[in-house]
């Protein structure tokens, strides 16, 4: 049966994966925070509205809501394989108008390839993609990055790194909704093969940790202003 007309209320009590727009995603009562946060972080990196933003695995918009209205109008680009999700999405929370107003752009496909839009981008947020993928795939991703950054871009993208004490399991293919780890040492590695420069931020996530990746290390915050990227966040989503 399927649980994509359960309401907001009624879909808090999904687990992560199920078939309702806020669950499929991650954890539904995160669905605003979770949102707000990837919002706020590119805010602070620098995103303005004449900026164009490649959203890699968007969802079901869950920062995409808060972009689309803010980018100027065609300049928020998303890659979503499962229709489903960016429909469900617009219907929810975006609103046609909208998307009439923003002419947002989507593909669906799987095959982690940014060139289709035929743009270079200012700005890619990959938010829980590689903490779902073996290495096999997040070199296939880092690639498709470094090709469609323009000189000056940035992505922004999180891992998942193993427990002190405990060895990565980087997994191998797509393995959504369970997790895989990767070390700082493997992806610095991956980074640095695809022909990128990386760095581990402190912004805030309940799971994961934030990664910047730029062509220059020039382009990277500089460690003095790291202490300024925390997006503390003093009430937890419940």
């Amino acid at each position: 049966m399927s649980n994509r007309r359960l309401s907001l209320e009624e879909a808090q009590a999904l687990s992560s994966g199920s078939d309702h727009y806020t669950a499929y995603v991650g954890p539904p009562r995160e669905y605003d925070a979770m949102g707000a946060t990837q919002f706020m972080l590119l805010c602070t990196l620098g995103l303005r509205a004449h900026h164009r933003l490649l959203d890699f695995g968007c969802g079901s918009l869950r920062a995409g809501r808060l972009l689309i209205p803010y980018l100027d109008s065609d300049h928020y680009f998303g890659i979503e394989p499962n229709p489903w999700l960016i429909e469900d999405g617009i219907q929810n929370e975006v609103g046609a108008d909208q998307v009439e107003i923003k002419r947002p752009r989507f593909l669906h496909h799987d095959d982690f390839d940014c060139s289709a839009f035929g743009v270079d981008f200012d700005y890619v947020l990959a938010q829980s993609i590689f903490s779902h993928c073996g290495p096999d795939l997040i070199e296939r991703g880092l690639a498709a990055f470094q090709r469609s950054l323009s000189p000056d871009g940035l992505a922004a993208v999180t891992f998942i790194h193993p427990e002190e004490g405990q060895d990565p399991a980087p997994g191998e293919g797509w393995v959504y909704p369970e997790s895989v780890t990767h070390s700082v040492s493997s992806i610095h590695e991956l980074v640095y093969d695809a022909g990128l420069h990386s760095l581990a931020i402190p912004w805030y996530h309940p799971r994961q940790t934030w990664w910047l990746l730029a062509r220059t290390p020039d382009r990277l915050p500089g460690r003095d202003q790291l202490d300024l990227l925390q997006g503390a966040v003093f009430a937890s989503p419940r």
